[in-house]
């Protein structure tokens, strides 16, 4: 297997150690309360730090995040080193008598709520390996009771990825599996139409071909490494559809609120009189999340976010609170700070977004905004506000995004040329490559490292084979990563430097997403086919064909014209070029390019009707998506 980084990286420049020093100035790292509640109630350490799948392949370390209990060194913003050692904290822990937390088994923690007859679990973790060893953990320090109830609180896949493996430890396989409405559509479409960009942006954003260490990844921000393995997916029995509702689980009464379009597009909160424990799934967290995820997704909507955060704090600010939590961190004790830690956060989002439109119409532009705009002090030094995953300046552009999109207004904005013929002109205009490196030399030795990763990204363009443009542009994304707060950008910025080094990893196998895929609808499915139809290549084609999905006796008509793809469902067209009876795995195989018709016909899991040429001839109309495009050079 290739090695993760065969070139050794550099160590901090002065710059970067006076930039790291100075966060020591402008935070109370005196304040050690976090550390005392991240500790508090612990039960035992994980019995899995390291997990590997079936083929041996380590899928979950954490063993080797053991650096992080040196100090900050200087090549790691300390503010970070601090989280990083927070997401660190793992094990089983009792929040309150009857309420237990996972933390460290997977980017999301997992909690255990005690019920008459068995216990209700929230959250089944990012994969089927994570699950089975927290559920393990779980029952080998409480009653084995069954799980009664499973509540998945969001419909992101850190969250019900390992919902299968829960599932194992229920007596009824009927058992409630409850979620927010509109749970099944999200999780299943979210990912689907830009599913292979968005994971080859996620290797950046959670520095997944990073080695962990002083100089590579040390946390991701809201967990504290990256995971793999098999996901898995089962559809609710129960979907919550009332703002708010109660209902009662295994013989604890759980009040709901639902919260969709915040961090995730169906999400709910909901207390536990019980218990008196309040949870805000991962609307609230330890930290700035992301209004705009660099790994890219939708922008969230700041002001519905800030505004269901207050909802949630008029809602229960009347009922007894021991204990608030929350997916990605630790929980908070105490009605006073719990409401008090709601609040700081509800105001982080709503400063974000009601200063971010005010500067725009203003006339400040998206970039303008980013460096403008600084949060008061009793937002900006409260720990559980710091960005390590959100930035201001991302998140502010994601808002002015969200209103006004990514166009400035000013003429010479509206039709840029690419990037890589900017960087050709670039080049030409500044008197030529040698030159341009003459002078980042001098700008890199001053420490102006920004404006070296500008002006060298239009070189690598121009001269992808320029190793010496390369090296010094991996040298500045070196050190503005050292400097990061943002375990993102700090992992974005070392991934790049790795890749301008060593080129792409295509040795790391990629997320085994399979368990999601089958259970994806077919109008999902056939939305993926259409974006996968290559236009240029279907210019004149005309082909109609009629699917007949015999598990499900659902029937699709589907028309490929004008190189666009359109289809009916319900219907099947009274003429087509070719007709197709087989059942939905096979479709999405033959699809997928997994398996061919003929193989699919031997196999006697499809018959076809018609003009076989005619289906061969549409397959060929596909494109396979790369999993691992080129980022830093064109």
């Amino acid at each position: 297997m290739k090695s993760k980084v065969s070139t050794q990286p550099m160590s901090a420049s002065s710059f970067t150690k006076k930039a790291n020093l100075a966060v020591y100035e402008s935070l109370n790292f005196d304040d050690l309360q976090d550390f005392v509640d991240a500790n508090r109630g612990f039960i035992a350490p994980l019995e899995s730090t390291m997990i590997k799948d079936e083929s041996g392949e380590i899928i979950w370390d954490i063993d080797k995040l053991e650096f992080l209990n040196d100090t900050a060194p200087d090549t790691v913003n300390p503010s970070l080193w601090r989280n990083a050692q927070l997401q660190a904290i793992s094990g089983l822990f009792e929040v309150v008598e009857g309420v237990y937390q996972i933390r460290g088994q997977s980017i999301a923690t997992t909690f255990f709520f005690e019920g008459k007859q068995g216990v209700i679990v929230c959250d089944a973790l990012g994969s089927n390996a994570s699950a089975k060893a927290a559920m393990e953990l779980y029952f080998n320090h409480r009653p084995r009771k069954p799980v009664s109830a499973i509540i998945i609180s969001q419909s992101h896949a850190d969250h019900f990825g390992g919902i299968q493996a829960v599932l194992e430890y229920a007596e009824n396989p009927d058992i409630p599996i409850i979620a927010p409405q509109y749970f099944t559509e999200e999780a299943l479409s979210e990912n689907v139409l830009l599913g292979t960009i968005m994971a080859r942006r996620a290797e950046y954003q959670f520095g997944k071909n990073l080695p962990d260490g002083t100089k590579g990844s040390v946390s991701i921000g809201i967990g504290n490494t990256m995971s793999s393995g098999t996901m898995s997916f089962e559809k609710p029995t129960v979907e919550i559809v009332n703002e708010i509702q109660t209902m009662e689980i295994d013989g604890v009464t759980f009040q709901f609120l639902l919260t969709p379009n915040t961090e995730a597009p169906a999400e709910m909160h909901f207390y536990i009189q019980d218990y008196k424990a309040l949870f805000v799934s991962e609307n609230a967290n330890k930290l700035m999340h992301q209004i705009y995820t660099v790994r890219g997704a939708k922008t969230r909507d700041a002001l519905h976010w800030a505004n269901s955060l207050d909802k949630t704090i008029d809602l229960f600010e009347n009922e007894e609170i021991d204990a608030l939590l929350m997916i990605h961190a630790w929980p908070i004790w105490g009605k006073s700070q719990a409401l008090n830690h709601l609040k700081l956060q509800r105001d982080l989002y709503k400063y974000m977004h009601d200063q971010t439109v005010r500067l725009a119409n203003q006339g400040y532009t998206m970039d303008e905004i980013a460096e403008t705009i600084k949060l008061p002090k009793a937002l900006d030094t409260y720990w559980g506000n710091r960005g390590y995953y959100g930035t201001l300046k991302h998140n502010s552009k994601g808002i002015y995004n969200f209103y006004l999109g990514y166009y400035s207004a000013h003429p010479s904005d509206l039709d840029p040329l690419p990037q890589v013929e900017t960087g050709l002109k670039y080049v030409e205009y500044m008197g030529g490559a040698a030159a341009i490196l003459q002078k980042a030399k001098v700008d890199f030795e001053n420490g102006e490292y920004r404006w070296v990763a500008q002006v060298l990204k239009n070189v690598v363009m121009a001269d992808p084979e320029n190793s010496e443009a390369k090296n010094l542009l991996a040298d500045a994304f070196e050190q503005l990563g050292y400097q990061a707060e943002s375990a993102n950008w700090r992992n974005i910025y070392l991934v790049g430097a790795s890749e301008l080094r060593d080129g792409i990893n295509k040795d790391n196998s990629p997320l085994d997403v399979s368990g999601i895929i089958k259970n994806m609808p077919v109008d999902e499915f056939l939305k993926l086919i259409a974006v996968k139809l290559n236009g240029p290549k279907a210019d004149g084609k005309k082909i109609m064909l009629n699917v007949t999905l015999s598990n499900s006796n659902q029937q699709y008509a589907i028309y490929l014209e004008n190189s666009v793809l359109i289809y009916k469902a319900g219907k099947l067209d009274a003429d087509p070029d070719v007709s197709l009876a087989l059942d939905q795995f096979t479709f999405y195989g033959i699809g997928l390019g997994l398996l061919s018709p003929e193989q699919a016909v031997a196999a006697g899991k499809l018959i076809i009707s018609g003009d076989q040429t005619k289906l061969n001839e549409f397959l060929s109309l596909l494109d396979e998506f790369d999993r691992l495009p080129n980022i830093v050079t064109p």
